[in-house]
């Protein structure tokens, strides 16, 4: 069984680190800054949607850009990051 977003950063000594706590998220976080932000792969939050939920893939940017990244700021400044890249894996 795959280890949840809190538990991934406990077993990494990131305690008291916030994230996202949309367990369909879970899968996209990758990291942590230097300043302690959780960061998370956007295209692995899009690609949960579809493979998991059946969203398409407008409908899965559309629902993290309206639900998930309009409300990171009222995170605070420690709030999660999530990461698009510039490049396909």
């Amino acid at each position: 069984m795959a280890m949840n977003a809190e538990e991934k950063l406990l077993e990494n000594g990131y305690e008291g680190v916030k994230y996202l706590t949309d367990f369909s998220y879970d899968t996209a976080l990758i990291g942590v800054s230097h300043d302690d932000r959780a960061i998370y792969d956007y295209d692995l939050m899009v690609e949960w949607l579809m493979e998991e939920e059946d969203f398409t893939e407008e409908e899965a940017v559309e629902w993290i850009d309206y639900n998930t990244i309009r409300a990171l700021p009222y995170m605070g400044e420690d709030g999660p990051i999530v990461l698009h890249r510039f490049w396909e894996e």
